[in-house]
């Protein structure tokens, strides 16, 4: 009891000590971070009040009372700041003020997790670098007296004076330039991967054929363990077998025991290997993920890319609006129609006129009278809407404008908007440009007849959100049965694509990163499900009810990677004709059964999709209750209707009239599933669209994720259907020999080589791959790659085939 109470008493003085060392050191720190402030007191001060206190002040006068001096540090604080700004280091003095600083940093905070080692490395070698080349700009710009050694202090004075007398003006400028290039190359690791990139030691493992230990790769001077504290503890002696463990332990510690070394009266002491604790207190919060670091060299396309159309902008004069304002008085008055006034608004391409009926005059009476008012203003797409407070006109004007996509990119409420999948879709009768958040729409219906504006409004929509989104935030999926309509986005395929891992090559995937027939559609669209539903389990995990909180969530680190949380962009499906897609299946069971599944993938996306960050964009010339359904229209609550050829179709996609009195050339309604208004759509030009894609498809990414394509998981009618030992191997299809026997002379397992070589559809061409792997001679599939070949040569083939066809 007595040791016992002995040993606490020490552990307990311990303890106090350390405490006390710990005081001690704050102590100290407080009295350099006193310093540090004097310091830069003085030098601040000694700028703007060396010239006045320099006449005043010496030495010998440092305690004469009737002397006054300017600088905020009194008499010590000029004589301090001459000494380091005039006869040392010039304005490189700060960096003194920053050392000392740092150091008083680390005295009062010794536990924080922050190394200065390097800092002040750097720092010390900074000092007299800045002194010599402000000296040598002091020289350059016969600036020497200010300070009365020039910027760079008398010290660097003397010794940039030396280098030109030696080595001269030129060379020591380039002298000077390579020693400050040199400090930046270690002070900055960004400006060092920018001026002197270097393989990261990922690809130079992945190169080398020969395994590389850390001390290669730069990583020896790595923190270790703690140092282990040995900790010695009497035990009683022990004598007979009771020594035999402590031998055996002292054996295996490595240490050369006699038998005879211990005697029975004596101690053994037992050797016990402690761990320092591991210090758990969170002394700084983590850094907030961010998603875009893995490409962060990525360059948005400029709106220089993007032409302005100055020449095609023409405004309505006044004497058309006043012409147009007479006749439509006239008209209303020969129908006994009184108005009180009219208001003209002028657009880029329809001029708005409101009408205030006279009291009494109802409504209903001036749209009865729509086409008479189009006839007598001789101007097609007039149409009549009601307004707040009157009644609206809308009449095409003589000329109209075109309205230049790169304005609207320009425009505040484009730039400066905090939607998450913005998008400037054209302006309105009042020039304003026309936005909207595809993120709340939540997906979008654009219907019209052919060369009324539609295929443009799509690239518009396209362009905006390129323009908006990083790569690392948004992919998209085309579907294009017209085959030509996004060509042009197949550059984007490294960047903002998602695709099948389905492809032989590199070639190959950025051949048919468009989707272009309704076999693949139907796969990618089931594959979307999958990926809506996987993400929807991501979501469930992390219990919130939208993509945004989740990404929130991920990028606040509040979602660990090792269960599965990634972050996870959005993905926008546009499909140009939706009409093509589901009518060019064919009228077979096949057909319609692919029909089917393509519509049911569709109404499942836009039913579940906003949630989990998919959204979807359908576009058709062919606006008919067939193709457009009531679902379709439940669940697309936003719609643009181009110029239609019918009323009929008008009221299919708005359920209102109004699309058939369109002028076309971009002219539409936007509906937002609220009220109805007229936009004059962007134009962007297909070369134009060109220089965007070909401009973000050049960059590259230099970390891997983003030097392969978003890959969407391969669904169930894909080549995966089932596993290859499910399939029934009884069955063997026709061209098995012929396929297997190309596979071996070729050495290339690809379902996309059978398709193209030996004319095959994409599902029978997976079969037989299934039949091959389960045949033994191709390997299981591994994502984008080709199969491993797993037979040498013919001779190894032949019998394989042969007990297989034999059946």
């Amino acid at each position: 009891m007595q040791e016992s109470g002995k040993k606490n008493k020490k552990a307990k003085k311990q303890r106090f000590s350390i405490e006390q060392k710990r005081r001690a050191l704050r102590l100290i720190g407080w009295a350099i971070a006193i310093i540090a402030f004097f310091s830069f007191i003085s030098i601040a001060s000694y700028l703007f009040t060396w010239q006045s206190d320099s006449s005043l002040v010496h030495e010998a006068q440092m305690f004469d009372k009737e002397v006054n001096v300017s600088n905020w540090a009194g008499k010590s604080g000029y004589l301090w700041a001459n000494f380091l700004v005039a006869r040392c280091f010039g304005l490189a003095a700060f960096i003194i003020v920053f050392i000392i600083s740092a150091i008083a940093y680390k005295f009062i905070f010794p536990t924080k997790a922050i190394h200065i080692s390097k800092k002040l490395l750097l720092s010390f070698v900074a000092l007299p670098l800045f002194s010599w080349f402000l000296s040598y700009l002091s020289i350059l710009f016969s600036c020497e007296n200010i300070f009365f050694a020039g910027l760079g202090g008398a010290a660097g004075l003397a010794v940039v004076s030396s280098f030109i007398n030696l080595f001269g003006t030129i060379v020591t400028a380039i002298i000077l330039i390579v020693l400050l290039v040199a400090w930046l190359v270690f002070a900055s690791s960004r400006f060092a991967h920018w001026f002197t990139p270097v393989e990261k030691p990922s690809e130079v493992m992945e190169q080398s054929e020969e395994p590389i230990e850390l001390e290669d790769l730069g990583f020896d001077d790595l923190p270790s363990d703690p140092a282990p504290v040995e900790q010695v503890l009497p035990v009683e002696p022990s004598v007979g077998p009771s020594a035999a463990p402590s031998i055996e332990a002292s054996q295996q510690r490595g240490g050369d025991v006699q038998n005879d070394a211990l005697e029975p009266e004596e101690a053994v002491g037992v050797v016990l290997e402690k761990s320092e604790t591991w210090n758990t207190e969170v002394t700084q919060e983590l850094e907030r993920i961010d998603n875009r670091e893995e490409l962060s060299r990525f360059v948005f396309p400029p709106l220089s890319l993007l032409r302005d159309y100055q020449t095609e902008q023409h405004i309505a004069s006044d004497e058309e609006v006043q012409d147009n304002v007479k006749r439509i008085t006239i008209t209303l008055a020969n129908y006994k129609i009184s108005v009180e006034s009219v208001t003209a608004v002028v657009g880029p391409t329809v001029t708005l006129y409101k009408v205030l009926p006279a009291p009494g005059v109802k409504v209903s009476s001036i749209k009865s009278v729509s086409v008479d008012i189009a006839i007598s203003l001789k101007a097609k797409g007039v149409r009549v809407v009601t307004l707040e407070d009157a009644v609206g006109i809308e009449v095409a004007n003589k000329r109209s404008s075109i309205v230049p996509l790169k304005s609207m990119l320009n425009d505040s409420s484009y730039r400066d908007s905090n939607a998450e999948l913005p998008i400037a879709i054209g302006y309105t009768i009042s020039k304003n440009v026309k936005t909207f958040d595809l993120a709340d729409a939540p997906h979008l219906l654009v219907a019209g007849a052919t060369k009324m504006g539609k295929s443009v409004g799509l690239n518009v929509i396209v362009a905006s959100l390129l323009y908006a989104k990083h790569p690392s935030e948004l992919k998209f999926v085309f579907i294009d049965p017209k085959m030509v309509e996004f060509t042009a986005y197949k550059h984007l395929l490294k960047h903002y694509l998602a695709v099948l891992p389905e492809a032989a090559s590199e070639s190959d995937e950025i051949e048919n990163a468009i989707v272009t027939d309704s076999k693949r559609a139907e796969q990618v669209l089931s594959s979307l499900c999958i990926e809506m539903d996987e993400r929807f389990e991501l979501l469930k995990k992390a219990s919130v009810n939208n993509l945004k909180r989740y990404n929130d969530k991920y990028r606040d680190r509040k979602l660990l990677p090792t269960d599965g949380h990634r972050y996870l962009p959005y993905l926008v499906t546009v499909v140009d004709e939706f009409a093509d897609l589901t009518m060019a299946t064919g009228a077979g069971p096949e057909g319609k059964a692919l029909a089917r599944s393509i519509n049911t993938s569709i109404m499942r996306l836009a039913q579940k999709g906003r949630a989990a960050g998919i959204h979807v964009i359908l576009a058709t010339q062919r606006p008919s209750v067939s193709i457009i359904t009531g679902e379709i229209k439940t669940n697309f609550p936003m719609r643009i209707a181009f110029r239609v050829v019918s009323r009929v179709d008008s009221q299919t996609i708005l359920d209102s009239p109004g699309a058939e009195n369109l002028i076309g050339r971009g002219d539409m309604l936007f509906y937002a599933g609220v009220e109805m208004e007229r936009v004059q759509c962007a134009l962007v030009e297909m070369d134009e669209i060109n220089q965007i894609t070909k401009f973000i498809g050049d960059q590259k990414g230099y970390k891997q994720c983003y030097n392969t394509p978003y890959y969407l998981p391969i669904p169930q009618s894909s080549n995966e259907e089932s596993s290859a030992a499910s399939i029934d191997i009884s069955n063997i299809d026709p061209l098995f020999a012929e396929a297997a026997r190309m596979v071996v002379t070729n050495q290339r397992g690809s379902t996309s080589d059978l398709q193209r070589r030996m004319n095959m559809g994409y599902s029978r061409a997976g079969r037989v791959m299934d039949q091959l792997e389960a045949a033994g001679i191709v390997g299981p599939q591994e994502g984008s790659k080709p199969r491993q070949v797993l037979v040498a040569d013919l001779a190894e083939l032949d019998p394989i085939i042969s007990s297989f066809t034999a059946r």
